[in-house]
């Protein structure tokens, strides 16, 4: 009976969608991964490289901000034209030889990405018939295993003196060719989601962006919102978990390369280590979480399996600081996910406004944090500043224990 049932669930819509989802994903890691090659082309300080990230989060706070409207004027068309911004911001990033070029590019690539955010986890439920639960993880493995492709894809070109635009640009943009031409355009998901709570404003991510699954928790059977912690206090702790998330995701190359001693190639492949160690983490974030407990628990013992990474990192020589690199992503990976569907929990009332509210503090941490990283680099080295990431994790450990000792923990 399940086979038979599985086979209407791939049609070409929803090949389409994980085509999509695959291609934010592996976009948003490469952005992390070529930044050390950006630097150095330009000569750009690491406070002003930090910028390109941070275009690519102010994208995902205009998106945040004002993109259900935008999709709701754009109707059936709305996914084709985020995916053509995403690209199109690749092939700008990829093609400029200028600073303003590629900082455009970057805002771009942000405003299409954030666009699929929230656009395609809604586009699969409405598909389904509301019930879009199994097809949204299969986009976030798509999502997760483009995510750990794109770095090891750039090293393997550098390794070869291709430098790193032809695994940049080329990927994605024939997958979203193949998208355009094979795929009907989605139904607007605008219809769906006051119903069933399913609006996509960042309760997807790849992966984001990242980079792995991000379907909420709402299904791992958490009580949410229970024991008095409010939305907001969420949204700090969601902003938290994404900052250093993206810490790692666009700095990693750059700290194996220049702390630890790698190679361009070889550091751009081995900054694959912390997606890697993500995508893990998040395949078996369903099981974990169901049995784990209080949720304040579980995020303060991820955050711990994170900071113990994090040690191994810093302190170990590159081939066992990689594995440390493995183990920050596996206790990171659960952070959002389980943030994430306490925060849209604390607002039943308001799925779509919550859910926005959630991007906007994506867009927060991933347009302040890894900036920050980056200035504080350029003032002392970047083996003191990347202790931005575990100092977030710190602040985030302590007020889970704060909760759990105070009796509030939802």
């Amino acid at each position: 009976m399940k086979p038979a049932a599985a086979a209407p669930a791939r049609t070409p819509e929803t090949l389409g969608l994980y085509a999509a989802f695959g291609c934010l994903g592996y976009l948003l890691t490469a952005l992390g991964a070529i930044l050390p090659q950006l630097r150095e082309e330009r000569g750009l300080p690491r406070a002003e490289a930090a910028l390109y990230p941070s275009a690519f989060a102010l994208g995902l706070v205009i998106v945040g901000l004002v993109g259900h409207r935008l999709a709701a004027r754009l109707g059936r068309y709305a996914i084709p034209a985020a995916l053509t911004a995403l690209v199109g911001g690749a092939t700008l990033l990829a093609a400029s030889g200028g600073r303003l070029g590629t900082a455009a590019g970057a805002l771009v690539l942000g405003l299409g990405g954030a666009g699929l955010v929230q656009l395609v986890p809604a586009a699969l439920r409405a598909a389904h018939h509301g019930d879009g639960t199994i097809q949204i993880g299969e986009a976030n493995a798509v999502s997760s295993a483009a995510s750990v492709l794109s770095p090891v894809l750039i090293g393997v070109a550098l390794a070869h003196g291709l430098g790193w635009r032809p695994a940049f640009a080329a990927p994605p943009l024939l997958a979203a060719a193949a998208l355009l031409l094979l795929t009907r355009p989605p139904q607007p998901p605008t219809s769906a989601t006051p119903d069933d709570g399913s609006e996509g404003d960042g309760s997807v991510r790849s992966e984001g962006p990242g980079s792995g699954s991000r379907d909420g928790a709402a299904g791992t059977g958490l009580a949410a919102g229970e024991g008095g912690v409010g939305f907001w206090g969420r949204w700090v702790d969601l902003v938290l978990a994404v900052g250093v998330e993206f810490c790692m995701v666009f700095w990693a190359a750059d700290f194996l390369g220049s702390v630890k001693g790698l190679g361009s190639g070889g550091a751009a492949t081995l900054s694959a280590g912390f997606v890697l160690g993500m995508a893990a983490g998040r395949a078996v974030a369903g099981p974990v979480v169901r049995r784990g407990g209080r949720p304040d628990r579980l995020l303060a013992l991820a955050a711990a399996v994170g900071l113990g990474g994090f040690a191994v990192l810093w302190a170990s020589p590159a081939p066992v600081a990689v594995a440390g690199l493995v183990l920050t992503g596996l206790g990171v990976a659960l952070l959002y996910p389980v943030i994430l569907g306490q925060a849209l929990a604390a607002r039943p009332s308001e799925p779509v406004r919550a859910a926005a509210r959630c991007a906007l503090a994506s867009g927060v941490a991933i347009g302040v944090a890894p900036l920050v990283l980056g200035a504080l680099a350029d003032l002392t080295t970047l083996r003191a500043a990347v202790f931005v990431a575990p100092v977030l994790l710190l602040v985030l450990l302590a007020r889970c224990g704060r909760r759990l000792r105070t009796g509030s923990a939802s």
